[in-house]
């Protein structure tokens, strides 16, 4: 991992790191009482000098969002985390499915790794970038039902998951996503080759059975200026 993706020459780099981890922690990514990497290893992480990492994380530290504690290493504060307004909204699965109907896939962790969930289930665990036109759409890190999976492990490892879905029939009962502003990080802005700390679309996605069981789950990254959200209300008596 580099920062290639570090293109604002007005701005410091330790500037960008300290960024970085900031978004994380005011979203909650880095819930308190996290304990950061240590030094070396933020250091090889990033590519970067030791001292511009000394630089971010002393930022940090006078926001009072980091603790060092001497012996042990850097720490999240307890900080006041801004509350999100939602706005729910019905839609129809299809629409996920069209969206769907015109991207690629390229393949960046190439061997699926098998997680065993809390409950005793058994998924899939992938990572690849969505494509249209040749060019990075979007970010995906996704689980499948291992069960599901080995029904078409040739399809689920080069297609979208959503269409092969689809076209095996998987039952699926209930559908939610739920769609945030995040920031591009190091390795997301190199995946989607978009400038670190650009804001990008971050979408959960869940798939259910009829047992409330969860089938599929993606966390999708989209940079910002290629999603749009369109929305319209019905109106009448308030």
């Amino acid at each position: 991992m580099n920062l290639q993706a570090m293109k604002r020459a007005a701005v410091p780099l330790h500037a960008e790191v300290a960024a970085v981890l900031r978004h994380q922690i005011m979203s909650g990514e880095l819930p308190a009482g996290a304990k950061l990497p240590a030094l070396r290893e933020l250091t090889e992480q990033l590519g970067v000098a030791r001292m511009t990492v000394v630089q971010a994380m002393n930022t940090l530290e006078e926001e009072g969002l980091i603790q060092k504690q001497s012996g042990r290493g850097t720490f999240v504060k307890d900080v006041a985390i801004p509350e999100r307004h939602r706005l729910h909204r019905k839609a129809d699965i299809s629409q996920i499915y069209a969206m769907v109907d015109r991207l690629e896939v390229s393949v960046l962790q190439r061997e699926e790794v098998i997680e065993k969930g809390e409950n005793g289930q058994y998924f899939r665990s992938m990572r690849r970038i969505h494509t249209r036109g040749g060019k990075p759409f979007c970010l995906v890190d996704l689980k499948l039902d291992d069960g599901i999976f080995d029904r078409a492990p040739d399809r689920f490892s080069r297609e979208i998951v959503v269409s092969v879905l689809k076209d095996l029939g998987v039952s699926i009962d209930a559908a939610r996503q739920r769609v945030t502003i995040s920031y591009a990080d190091f390795a997301m802005a190199q995946a989607l080759d978009v400038k670190v700390n650009s804001a990008v679309f971050r979408v959960v996605r869940e798939f259910l059975d009829k047992d409330g069981a969860l089938i599929y789950c993606a966390t999708l990254s989209y940079p910002g200026d290629l999603l749009e959200l369109d929305m319209e209300f019905a109106t009448g008596p308030v």
